[in-house]
């Protein structure tokens, strides 16, 4: 199932700096501190991807009665959605959680149980209710929440909250080198049995790459991969492994692109009269800086 595409644009949530003059020097530093975005005004115009394919399988024999009557709720579901925005920072103090205002261009969301709006309805509600909605984060880069101002635009909030939780946009605590490793945790949602969301936790860990300059701009490539986190008891046993990477424009201040990729089986307990299942996820999340 494929999206329509419009012309949007794309995200930035931090600016990165280096030691004085380090981002025009003819060579790349050894180390740079990475500074999530807190005193600028307009961060930048991104645009965000993402891709969830999923399938729930019940563990009864072929011959149970009851494969039948779950046929519907075991078919595979792919959901797409596609979001432009232009976001912009409010200053804060250093030890404080960053706010950012974030005004969306476009939305589109298909597939799965989504109901998407046309755009004659989203041009309706956003004269009637705006398109901004209030991001806000930890000072290392973890999504406290996503506030919108009517309920009309609601589903858009929800869908920035979902992918932005999901991406690996941790910042490190202390200035990196290549080679130079820090720790995260990311939450992708997925859907129960039932059809009740759920946030499986995924512990990741972020390689810087390569540090590189050139003509007027340093760069840093950083890569991630991490394992699913077991819940707690009651919680859902999540096996799998997540990966990406992300290019940073050190001397922009900003990020250029993220790409973040998880392969994801949930085991779910016997609920409401249904018997054991897994959920089978493929999520792929993509940011790119327009």
């Amino acid at each position: 199932m494929s999206t329509k595409p419009f012309l949007i644009e794309g995200i930035a949530l931090w600016l990165i700096t280096v030691a004085a003059g380090a981002g025009r020097a003819q060579e790349a530093p050894s180390r740079v501190i990475l500074y999530l975005a807190s005193d600028s005004s307009v961060v930048g115009h991104y645009r965000f991807l993402a891709n969830e394919k999923s399938r729930l399988v019940f563990d009864i024999p072929d011959d149970d009665p009851r494969v039948a009557l779950l046929r519907d709720a075991t078919a595979p579901r792919q959901l797409d959605t596609e979001i432009g925005v232009t976001i912009v920072s409010v200053p804060r103090e250093e030890e404080e959680d960053r706010r950012y205002l974030v005004y969306w261009l476009g939305y589109q969301s298909t597939g799965g149980d989504s109901r998407s709006l046309s755009p004659l309805q989203w041009d309706s509600i956003f004269r009637k209710a705006g398109r901004r909605a209030s991001v806000d984060l930890t000072p290392r880069g973890a999504v406290q929440g996503v506030q919108v101002g009517s309920a009309a635009v609601r589903p858009v909030g929800q869908a920035l909250a979902r992918i932005l939780g999901a991406l690996a946009l941790r910042v490190p605590a202390d200035s990196v080198g290549v080679g130079s490793s820090w720790q995260s945790m990311v939450t992708i949602t997925v859907n129960r049995p039932d059809g009740s969301p759920a946030q499986v936790s995924v512990r990741v860990t972020h390689r810087v790459r390569e540090l590189s300059s050139e003509a007027d701009s340093l760069r840093a490539r950083i890569e991630f991969d991490g394992d699913a986190v077991s819940g707690s008891v009651g919680e859902p046993d999540v096996s799998g492994r997540y990966y990406g990477e992300s290019v940073f424009d050190v001397t922009g201040g900003r990020y250029d692109h993220v790409l973040a990729l998880a392969e994801l089986e949930v085991r779910w307990s016997a609920m409401e009269g249904l018997p054991p299942s897994r959920t089978l996820v493929e999520w792929r999340g993509e940011a790119t800086r327009r």
